[in-house]
Parts: C-alpha cells; structure tokens; sequence
C-alpha cells in the first residue's frame, strides 16, 4: 500500500547544490505523487513520459533518475541501458521501479545499470530511504 505522506528527512536535502531528478514515466499521477512527496525536500523534479527522448539531451543535470520500467520489461529494460550509455562518466544515479515482482525483473534492472529497484506500490518513506542510499553512493 502506497504511503503518500511528507514526512521530514534532513538526509534528502543535505548539500549546497540543487538537486534535480528526472522521473520516467507514462502514468502522470505517479510521477505527481513522486514529485510532491519529495520536492519539499529541496529537489526540483521533472517528469517525462518513457516515449519522450528529449531527457536523454540533458542527462548530465539530473542527480538520479526513476524510470519505471513498465508492463513491457523489455522496452524499460532498453530505455534503462540507453539513459546508461547516454551518461558518459556513470554520475547519474537511477532507480528503477515496476510493477513485477519477479527476481528476472530485478536482476534484469540491476544488470542494466539501475543503483536500486522498488516494486510498485511502494511507500514514501522506502523511497525516500532508498534516494538517500543511492545518493550517498554517488
């Protein structure tokens, strides 16, 4: 069950620079509910839809990108590979998230590059823990 709730976390904003992050994803209600529950955190967030290659011009602004890899694993799972290779030096964390819950899922994810992997629906707070994780690594 999905936990849609702002809760503080000094963790997220912590550093001098802005922060942005991109999310992908066709559902534009999921990419409000990210961008609401993490902006207030000092993140300026911008959503595109996976169908839109424009993101790929200006990777390099973006701390860390969620993409949701979709019904069609295999569409996400290239789209996850090109946002890798399209980020030369690796510097753009990404976090990838779907619907299924399978380890072929997952293992696919982490093997085309993801930092990290969350199955829908998830809560505020492990996405919220997850960022700080994957941003700590970065």
């Amino acid at each position: 069950m999905a936990d849609f709730h702002h809760q503080d976390n000094k963790d997220i904003a912590s550093g001098d620079s802005i922060r942005k992050i991109l999310v992908v994803d066709n559902d534009a209600s999921t990419a409000e509910l990210i961008r609401d529950n993490i902006a207030p955190d000092g993140f300026i967030v911008d959503a595109v839809s996976a169908d839109d290659n424009s993101f790929s011009l200006n990777l390099a602004q973006y701390k860390l990108v969620f993409i949701n890899l979709g019904e069609e694993t295999e569409s996400g799972l290239t789209l996850l590979e090109q946002i890798k290779q399209l980020d030369d030096g690796k510097k753009t964390a990404v976090i990838a998230y779907s619907v299924r819950m399978g380890p072929d899922t997952i293992i696919g994810a982490l093997s085309a590059g993801a930092d990290d992997y969350l199955i829908k629906p998830f809560s505020v707070r492990e996405m919220r823990a997850r960022i700080n994780s994957v941003l700590r690594r970065h």
